[in-house]
């Protein structure tokens, strides 16, 4: 069963810190637990295109400042 925050309004109803607290928690849990999840053969298969795409014309990679650079663009 698919839990959503409607399942919890006393999360629901905190402030936003308290609540970035909560996901820092539940986040830390899972540490390790990389094992646990499968990779779908949708998942497989979009990885698989998304690296020919890339093999057949690297240039039209970001190198890292150009990523963090969009990135923090969209903070703004």
């Amino acid at each position: 069963m698919l839990m959503t925050l409607a399942d919890f309004p006393q999360v629901r109803a905190l402030p936003v810190r308290e609540k970035l607290l909560i996901v820092d928690e539940i986040w830390a849990s899972m540490a390790g637990a990389e094992a646990e999840l499968e990779i779908t053969d949708a998942e497989k298969y979009e990885l698989n295109e998304r690296w020919a795409r890339f093999e057949s014309d690297p240039s039209r990679a970001l190198t890292l400042e150009e990523f963090q650079s969009r990135v923090n663009a969209k903070r703004v």
